[in-house]
C-alpha cells in the first residue's frame, strides 16, 4: 500500500520588485520574514468593524498547484463572510482587494 504523500513547504521572499523569489535556507526565510513588511494594504471599514488585509504569506506547498504568496483576508463580518483570497502576484493581490472593498461597500449600503 502506499503511503500518503506529505507537502513539503517552498519558501519565498521579495526582490527589491516586490517580485517573489524561492530561498532554500530557512533562516534566510525566517530572517527576512522578521526584517520585513508583509502587509500592502489594509482597510478598516470603521463603521462595520470589517478590515480588508492583503500581505504576502512567504510560504507555499509544493504540489498543489500554482503558489499563491499572496493572501487577502476578510475579518469582522459574519463568521462566514470572514475569507481568505489567494493571489499569485502583488498586483493581482491589490486588484483582488480593491474589488473585495468596493463589494463590501455596497453591500453594507444596500446598493
Amino acid at each position: 500500500m502506499k503511503s500518503p504523500t506529505v507537502p513539503h513547504k517552498r519558501f519565498y521572499v521579495l526582490d527589491e520588485k516586490n517580485r517573489p523569489v524561492e530561498v532554500f535556507d530557512c533562516s534566510e526565510w525566517s530572517h527576512w520574514m522578521s526584517e520585513n513588511e508583509q502587509i500592502f494594504r489594509r482597510t478598516l471599514l470603521e463603521e462595520s468593524g470589517v478590515t480588508i488585509t492583503t500581505r504576502f504569506r512567504g510560504v507555499s506547498e509544493t504540489g498543489i498547484g500554482e503558489a499563491l504568496l499572496f493572501v487577502t483576508r476578510i475579518a469582522g463580518m459574519q463568521s462566514r463572510d470572514n475569507k481568505s483570497y489567494g493571489a499569485r502576484t502583488l498586483d493581482e493581490a491589490l486588484e483582488q482587494h480593491e474589488r473585495i472593498v468596493q463589494k463590501i461597500l455596497r453591500m453594507l449600503s444596500g446598493r
